[in-house]
């Protein structure tokens, strides 16, 4: 997807730079400073958050769309030679996370740009 390296599940999804730009953001969106694993099991297990509620607990296991999307970028730089842009990535999945939860949780009542926010 970068260019760099070989295409294994530890650089496509953690080390490759694409990959690393996005769990950034998401890092910063929740306003959560941690490392980037370089190990997959290591970088996901973090994700779930002892001293969180449930409800940010099933918040984050949204943001595991992420992997597919960074498969599908993979595809589209590789197979089509388009560009790919971590931000486009990390702002189509704010939008996936948050139409999934509004519709999981009834009592939401936040609109997108509070949600973005």
């Amino acid at each position: 997807m970068c260019g760099e390296g070989a295409e294994t599940t530890s650089h496509l999804f953690c080390i490759c730079r694409v990959a690393w730009l996005v769990w950034s953001k998401c890092y910063e969106w929740v306003s959560l400073a941690s490392t980037i694993h370089h190990e997959p099991k290591m970088h996901f297990s973090q994700f779930r958050m002892i001293e969180e509620s449930e409800f940010v607990n099933q918040i984050w296991l949204c943001v595991y769309s992420i992997i597919g999307e960074l498969w599908k970028q993979k595809n589209k730089k590789m197979f089509r030679n388009e560009n790919v842009d971590h931000l486009e990535i990390f702002t189509m999945e704010q939008l996936n996370v948050w139409s999934s939860v509004t519709v999981k949780v009834r009592l939401t009542c936040f609109s997108y740009s509070d949600w973005c926010l």
